[in-house]
């Protein structure tokens, strides 16, 4: 009997609650209502379902209603669900999110027209207050190529949307491309003059209009598939130039992979790169693009106030004549060997020197072109750092690398041992007495075993884990910890459901 009195008891303390603290409650429920898929967690609903009180509040309130979900699939296309949360939205600015999802099996004609009409019903709800539309995000689910992906995107139309900030599509893709015959007009700054974010994820690069005009962009992250077109595709390399010639207030860039071709990079006449003076991270993800991408893109890119640059590659897929030369001005370094980002104060590198032929080139001139790093993120391949970084320690005449470094972070995927820690030591014992200044080391290890939880908290279960992902019996990762603690450096063993 004692449970449920407890229980009674807490449900009491709940209802004495003033409105504005329920409110409180009730937003941080809200904030967590909807996954990144077409599920739904929790409908506020429920909330307005619970007694009369809650009802009142829960519908009185507009931001609970402000997030605009529709989903093309027969049983949740409602023309009067978006209808009545239009309303209780107010007038607040509204998150639209279209979950393109494919289409029943089988795909008769019946199922057809009923998906296609829905779909075309609820959009025009949505056109209809597109003077609110906050953001957009459209999400086509995995390898969907039953035109309903295209039928959105010009069912959309041509809405004014004045405060729109934020456009998002993605294309979930396990290979094939979601293929469009048309360009995505909306994106237009007639339609979206406040456009700031631009996220484009496994679209077919034909989505954006010909002459797109970026200049009100703060934040793009471009990441294509360009393996078929209706239109045949011009040289892509300028494509892409063109398309950055006209942001000029660009703040953050992500270069995915396939955004223009390698083979397109391979131009007759050195072209200047494109000045971007407002970019301060500049993240360039390759997979197992070949290194010319990589070039291409540093190339393409003039950008004097960076200040974070990330790169993401995947050196053990490149050939023997593909690893990465840094000391070339292709890369970090000019032709008079000064730095092309002189203010890059983190850099992030990851897969980018490991290869099966070697460690990269001249590794030095990551150091030379980047001499006012604080804060590095390595992963695996830190091993090669730490050799060079040992080696030129012991130069006393060359000047100490990465002087003003105070963070150091290494995250460990699982499935790698790290045998460099000996060399980290060592570098790290040489710079104290050196009379630099030791920087944090914080070393993060992926969960190795399939059957581990995300929340470990199991001390044993810890040591374990660690011991699988680095090589080491418990006592000498510990003996590790306290030689480098000796030197006077805070390291911070974490172990958690990180990935690479």
């Amino acid at each position: 009997m004692a449970k449920p009195s407890s229980l009674a008891q807490y449900i009491t303390l709940i209802s004495i609650l003033p409105d504005d603290l329920l409110l409180v409650i009730f937003q941080a429920v809200a904030d967590d209502i909807y996954s990144t898929n077409e599920q739904l967690r929790l409908d506020c609903i429920a909330l307005a379902s619970v007694c009369r009180r809650w009802r009142s509040l829960a519908l009185g309130t507009s931001r609970f209603w402000t997030r605009l979900h529709m989903v093309t699939r027969l049983g949740s296309l409602s023309r009067e669900h978006l209808e009545r949360n239009v309303t209780r939205s107010a007038n607040a600015l509204v998150d639209v999110v279209i979950y393109v999802a494919r289409p029943p099996n089988p795909w008769g004609q019946a199922a057809w027209t009923l998906v296609f009409d829905g779909t075309k019903t609820c959009l025009k709800v949505l056109r209809e207050c597109s003077h609110r539309w906050r953001s957009l995000k459209i999400i086509n689910e995995e390898d969907n190529h039953s035109g309903l992906f295209g039928f959105v995107l010009s069912e959309l139309g041509l809405p004014h949307a004045p405060a729109l900030s934020e456009v998002e599509i993605v294309c979930h893709t396990s290979g094939w491309i979601t293929s469009l015959r048309e360009s995505f007009q909306f994106l237009s700054p007639t339609y979206t003059p406040s456009l700031k974010m631009l996220t484009l994820e496994g679209c077919d690069s034909n989505i954006l209009p010909r002459h797109f005009d970026a200049s009100s962009l703060t934040h793009i992250s471009l990441n294509f598939l360009r393996q078929f077109s209706y239109i045949p595709t011009p040289n892509s390399l300028i494509a892409f130039r063109n398309f950055l010639s006209c942001a000029r207030n660009l703040v953050s860039l992500k270069v995915h992979r396939r955004v223009f071709f390698v083979e397109h990079a391979k131009t007759d006449n050195e072209l200047d790169p494109i000045m971007l003076p407002a970019l301060q991270t500049l993240s360039i993800i390759m997979g197992t693009e070949k290194p010319a991408y990589l070039s291409s893109v540093l190339g393409t890119i003039a950008a004097p106030n960076l200040h974070h640059l990330a790169v993401h590659g995947d050196s053990l897929a490149w050939g023997e004549g593909s690893v990465i030369d840094f000391s070339s001005p292709a890369f970090f370094l000019r032709q008079d060997q000064t730095p092309k980002f002189p203010s890059v104060c983190k850099l992030t590198m990851k897969n980018m020197l490991q290869s099966m032929h070697g460690p990269g080139k001249n590794i030095c001139s990551i150091f030379t072109a980047l001499p006012h790093v604080t804060e590095v993120v390595l992963d695996h391949d830190i091993r090669e750092i730490a050799d060079q970084l040992v080696l030129e320690s012991y130069n006393q005449i060359a000047p100490p690398l990465w002087p003003c470094l105070s963070r150091l972070t290494i995250e460990m995927p699982p499935m790698t041992k790290f045998h460099y820690l000996p060399q980290l030591s060592e570098w790290l014992r040489l710079r104290h007495a050196s009379g630099l200044s030791l920087p944090a080391v914080i070393i993060r290890y992926g969960l190795q075993r399939a059957g581990a939880k995300e929340d470990v908290r199991d001390l044993i279960a810890v040591r374990k884990i660690v011991n699988d992902a680095t090589g080491y019996r418990t006592s000498d990762t510990r003996e590790v910890v306290k030689q480098l603690g000796k030197l006077g450096a805070l390291v911070d063993l974490r172990v958690d459901s990180w990935t690479a």
